[in-house]
């Protein structure tokens, strides 16, 4: 009798140690599947869609970025471009400053010469110019007498100087004998150049 109820109650412990067995074992199957499910839902990278449109976002910024980079290079270009135009202006326009009298001087008795004006007398004055540290305004003023058409064509050949030289202002005034005698005035840009540095006057073409 006695080994009968034992083996009935270690039946009954193994029964229910292999349901609690089972238990954990179904426990633990909804929460691996539960898991999976979270994962598979609301993944911790984002979802497809979203991967995709993130996707999407860096490839449309990449684009962006090219595009800028493209016109940050144009603007370099062109910024280059003009520093180099400015410096081959100065060079060419400017007058070195221990050369530029001789040279006015030489091309306004040119334009006269070729005109037909005879020159009366001349005068220079130089005024610093503001924010340069090495330019300054080369006035000069002349007067002549000539003929109306003498002085037409010296204001035209003025004008086509290959020289940078301002015509300021002209005053003319008729004289009894029929000429004209004129005031003129012009200014050219000068320069400083250091003692070292080559003196040399690039004349356009």
């Amino acid at each position: 009798m006695r080994k009968s109820f034992s083996s009935v109650l270690g039946s009954a412990q193994g029964s229910s140690a292999g349901q609690s067995r089972l238990r954990v074992l179904l426990l633990a199957l909804l929460l691996l599947n539960a898991a999976a499910f979270y994962f598979y839902f609301d993944p911790p990278g984002g979802t497809r869609q979203e991967l995709a449109a993130q996707d999407q976002q860096i490839r449309n910024r990449v684009a962006a970025l090219k595009v800028q980079s493209a016109r940050l290079q144009m603007m370099a270009s062109r910024v280059e471009t003009g520093s180099n135009q400015i410096s081959d202006f100065e060079k060419t326009y400017f007058l070195p400053k221990r050369i530029a009298y001789g040279a006015v001087i030489e091309e306004i008795q040119r334009m006269a010469k070729v005109s037909g004006l005879q020159e009366r007398d001349a005068g220079f004055s130089e005024e610093p110019i503001e924010g340069t540290a090495d330019l300054s305004l080369l006035n000069i003023k002349a007067n002549y007498e000539g003929s109306y058409s003498s002085l037409i064509r010296f204001l035209l050949e003025s004008d086509h100087s290959p020289m940078l030289l301002m015509l300021d202002s002209v005053t003319a005034a008729p004289e009894k004998n029929g000429q004209i005698v004129a005031d003129i005035r012009f200014q050219a840009i000068i320069r400083d150049q250091p003692a070292a540095e080559p003196v040399t006057l690039k004349v356009p073409q």
